[in-house]
């Protein structure tokens, strides 16, 4: 401790001498300290900043920073890289992998043998009314709002009083009337999707019936207050698992 008091008084000296070498002014600079009480404050700092220089050892000694010690008693085992195994549904093992180890043909997974049954069960809708698309999935200008909104479904053109037909097959799971949609009609399809009818002037099935696709829902009348200002449609939604999606790829 005492040896190290005296390093900080050593190097403190140090310091001040070069601050008065490298200072011109450093007297005058003194006594504006001296005068405001900021003296001992000076000299705290000096101090400290001696201390730092003496304790920090690898400041003090040059930036050498201290050996390391070794490490004794023999290295760890060393992990060996395992086999590159084909991917999951291989049916060869490519020739440079022949005869190594780990190299085999990969057993199809069940995700694998039940993908053509799934590609086999893809879900189609056929037209409910013969008329052309207005208004695609999407943002697009909402005449009775006054500007644009993301557009839910497909607006495809019909007439007053025409039949609108089931896309597709289900259970009617919703039968509603609304200022905004006029009637609506609801069906629950498979492989969790639902189709969804709008702007109907009336409606010819009750909630809980089961319909085939090409069943009559109901007819076309004048579009509700949410797309009013617009001709004669049908408001066509598409929703898998809840989300609407874009009904156009699933239309024959």
């Amino acid at each position: 401790m005492g040896q190290n008091l005296a390093e900080v008084i050593h190097v403190a000296q140090k310091l001040w001498e070069i601050l008065r070498r490298s200072t011109a002014h450093l007297g005058r600079v003194g006594r504006i300290l001296k005068r405001r009480g900021l003296y001992l404050l000076f000299l705290t700092a000096l101090l400290a900043g001696a201390y730092y220089l003496v304790t920090n050892d690898a400041v003090f000694r040059g930036g050498q920073k201290p050996p390391s010690l070794p490490v004794e008693g023999p290295a760890g085992p060393v992990a060996k890289p395992l086999p590159r195994e084909p991917l999951s549904g291989a049916e060869s093992v490519p020739e440079e992998l022949q005869g190594k180890s780990g190299a085999h043909p990969a057993a199809a997974t069940e995700e694998d043998e039940s993908a053509p049954a799934a590609r086999q069960e893809e879900f189609t809708l056929v037209r409910p009314v013969e008329g052309k698309t207005l208004t695609a999935f999407g943002f697009a200008w909402a005449p009775a709002l006054g500007d644009y909104r993301f557009h839910r479904g497909l607006d495809l053109e019909g007439k007053a009083g025409q039949e609108v037909r089931a896309a597709a097959g289900g259970t009617v799971s919703l039968v509603e009337y609304s200022e905004d949609w006029r009637y609506r009609v609801v069906v629950d399809a498979s492989n969790g999707y639902q189709v969804a009818y709008a702007n109907l002037d009336s409606i010819k099935v009750a909630k809980g019936a089961r319909i085939e696709a090409g069943d009559v829902l109901g007819t076309l009348g004048h579009p509700g207050r949410q797309e009013a200002s617009t001709p004669v449609h049908l408001h066509l939604e598409v929703l898998k698992d809840g989300r609407a999606v874009d009904p156009a790829p699933y239309l024959q």
